[in-house]
């Protein structure tokens, strides 16, 4: 049972849910997220719980980015409980 990384935008109240599946980097400050095969990419400052997340729209579009910025829920925590539950299913790791 995986826990889901929530964010909402800090100029809406749009929300993102980020599963380990998406996770791509990780590192003592920074967490890293891909979506539609690396064409949205989020980044998450685990200190701070900031979020940037950038799209680039293209084909058939004008190509262009949108970059969003919000904050996320307990990114830490979250990513510790991910780690924990990874441990347990494949204890080889």
């Amino acid at each position: 049972m995986s826990y889901s990384l929530n964010c909402t935008l800090k100029e809406s109240d749009d929300r993102f849910i980020y599963f380990p599946t998406q996770l791509i980097y990780h590192s003592e400050q920074f967490a890293v997220f891909h979506n539609f095969k690396g064409r949205v990419v989020t980044q998450v400052d685990l200190k701070t719980n900031q979020m940037i997340r950038t799209t680039y729209i293209g084909e058939p579009f004008e190509p262009e980015y949108q970059i969003l910025f919000g904050v996320c829920e307990n990114a830490n925590h979250t990513l510790s409980l991910w780690s924990r539950e990874q441990q347990i299913d494949n204890p080889t790791l």
